[in-house]
Parts: structure tokens; sequence; C-alpha cells
């Protein structure tokens, strides 16, 4: 999402150069008579900045929306939307393959593996905003709701904009789910607690939880990400921002990246998570690149995330769902530069593994290790 605010990186303190994790920590500054706290990127980003309101001003005013949303024809057979039927809620009751995942729609992801059901970032309404009658809206369904999932045991959040975190959400899924984890970044812990959360684990960077869920050992890490908060007018970067790698012992690891733009810390998190089994990379919402790559991969870059991160297959997301997000590509480039990307990467690397797009509502299986690098296909024909 768009930001207005500047905010002076020389306000902050450096962080250490030597340790690795050190490095890439985030930045805290207390607030005005020590009352609360605000945060930034590390100073060792050197790419990063916080979009102000000149920047702002000049993408509203002098940039084009090229999105260029067709009509409803045309979306579905571009963009087709699976509704979660019967078979499906069967299929997500008691998953019959290692991993399964299914892409909701943005940056809302459903995974499967290892006995263990986590949801990211849930947002199911109609628009991403602060009211239903304004604000980003969505021009492809959801293809499920919340009443549809029959089981969910984790949920992550990356982050608090209205595009990644849904009041109406939360208080649907804590209802159902009366034993939800949820997994929230520094600083948000408080927000979850009004809508009278239980088994709320606020963390930071590289924090790790060791869980038993289902009798499995589950390990949800905190990693880094390179983006910015804000919900309301008052609280700019005064909680954290994350991305998640969700670790079943022995067994498979998966990666959520978040929203991020492009910065060193990747080839830390393969090194110390990697290699992974299955990542959601965001690929969209990148132009105009003077205020967007701060904030928002592209996806040449995804594919650079893909690659350092050591992921063996990698879903597309935040892309090809809202309109009214600030960003101006067309709405299918981020699919069609993807492609050119992972065409390229792929030349003469032959432990690339898979990078693509998917079908919003479509629940793609994995069915072992070796099938992450080749094309997967369940019932419906939904292929990765």
């Amino acid at each position: 999402m768009a930001c207005c605010k500047e905010n002076e990186r020389t306000d902050f303190d450096d962080m250490a150069e030597s340790d690795p994790f050190k490095k890439n920590a985030p930045i805290r500054k207390k607030g005005l008579f020590g009352y609360g706290v605000s945060y930034n990127n590390p100073a060792s980003w050197t790419d990063w900045y916080k979009p102000g309101a000149y920047s702002f001003l000049k993408m509203k005013l002098t940039e084009k929306n090229e999105a260029g949303i067709p009509n409803e024809e045309v979306l579905n057979r571009e963009l087709p939307v699976h509704k979660l039927d019967e078979e499906g809620k069967e299929k997500l009751k008691n998953p019959k393959v290692p991993i399964q995942f299914m892409w909701i729609g943005h940056a809302t992801f459903l995974v499967q593996f290892d006995g263990l059901t986590v949801l990211a970032d849930p947002v199911f309404l109609e628009r991403c905003s602060p009211v239903q009658f304004a604000g980003p809206y969505r021009y492809r369904p959801v293809p499920c709701e919340i009443k549809d999932i029959p089981k969910i045991d984790a949920v992550i959040v990356s982050h608090n904009h209205y595009d990644h975190l849904e009041h109406d959400a939360v208080e649907k899924l804590n209802t159902k789910f009366q034993d939800i984890k949820w997994y929230v970044p520094e600083g948000t812990g408080s927000w979850f607690e009004r809508y009278n959360c239980q088994n709320v684990k606020e963390m930071t960077w590289w924090d790790e939880d060791d869980v038993k869920i289902g009798g499995k050992e589950v390990k949800f890490c905190c990693v880094p990400a390179q983006h910015w908060s804000q919900r309301t007018a008052t609280d700019a970067m005064k909680s954290l921002w994350c991305g998640w790698v969700i670790k079943s012992k022995d067994s498979h690891t998966f990666y959520y990246s978040g929203d991020t733009g492009y910065c060193p810390v990747f080839k830390t998190i393969g090194e110390k998570y990697g290699p992974i089994d299955l990542s959601a990379i965001p690929i969209g919402c990148y132009a105009p690149r003077y205020f967007m790559k701060p904030q928002h991969i592209n996806p040449e870059e995804a594919v650079k995330v893909h690659t350092e991160v050591g992921s063996k297959c990698s879903v597309a997301i935040h892309w090809g769902t809202f309109n009214g997000l600030g960003s101006h590509e067309f709405y299918l480039e981020p699919k069609t530069l993807l492609e050119k990307a992972v065409s390229k990467a792929m030349e003469g690397n032959k432990n690339f593994g898979k990078f693509s797009t998917v079908e919003h509502g479509a629940i793609i299986p994995i069915k072992s290790n070796q099938d992450t690098t080749n094309d997967s296909k369940d019932d419906d024909g939904a292929k990765l």
C-alpha cells in the first residue's frame, strides 16, 4: 500500500555490521518521553527509503494507471476462480499428499503440510480498506469464505496494512477456530487482543517458537522483510513487519515472504532455513518503481528471492486480485514478466526449481520433494 509520510533514517541508531543477524535486525526508537516504539529497516539496507509526500503526489498527479481491468468474461478466461466445492472441502479436511496449498487471492494463502494447516494474511472482504464503501476493490472474487474452510491450526500475519490484515476475517476465524494460534509481528499483539484473540504470539525478526500441533513438532520463525507499517493516521512505523518460515521437524519447510522490497537479507534466510520446499513470494504492485521499489519487489527481483532463499518451489502472490492499491502496472504484466524472468534464470541452472502463478482457489498438491521441481496437477486440472 502507498505511504505519504516521510521518516528520516538519520533519526535511528546504526546497527552492528559484523553479525549477519544483528546486521539484519530492525531498528527501534523509543517515542517521546519513552512512550511507545517506532521501527525502521536496518541502516545496512542501503536501497531502503520510505517514499514521502512528494513521491506520492508525483505518482498520483503524473502517472497513468495502466491496470486495464477488462470485463467479467475476459477476467473469467484470464484469471479463473475455482470456487471451493464439497470435493475441495474434503481435500482440505483430509489431505492426501505431503504438501498442498490454495491461493485465496492477493496475499491470502492457505498451506497444508505434515498435518498442519496455516492461513497467511487473512483478507476476505470486497474492499481492503477501513470502510467498505471506498478504497481498493476486489476484481477477482474470493474462492471461499472462512466458514467453508474445514480446519486451520495457525494464522501468520506479515504486517498491519489493510490488504494483509482484516478485522472481519480475524473475528470470524477467532469464532470458528477457538484453539487457533496467531503469529504476529512485534507491536501488533494489542490489536488482536481487542478482538479477544487467544494464543497470540508476538515475535520479532529471528525469533523462533517451537510448538506441538496435532502431536507434530513445528517451528515458527519470524524473518526480516523490507517494508513498513501503518493502519491509522497516527501509527506509522509503530509496529513491525516480517516474513515467516515454518518448519516441521525432520520434514518440510514453508516460507512466506510478506510484502518486501529487495534487500540483502534473503541469502541469510536461505543459509539459516533453506532449502525450502514451498514459498509464497509477491510479484505485483511494483509500478512506478521510484515509489514502489523500496517496499515491493517486481517479478525479476522475486526470482532472485526464490533463488537466494533456496526455494524448490515458489508460488506468486500479491497480484491479480485488487484494483486501487496504488500501483499502475497492467493487470497481467506481473505474470508475463515472471514467466520471462523464470525462463532467463533457468538457462544453465538445473537447480532453479519451479516458480509460477496459479489460479485463485485451485488446490495444488506437491506429492513429494522431487515434485517440487516438476509440474504438479490436481484433479481439476490446476497446474503449478
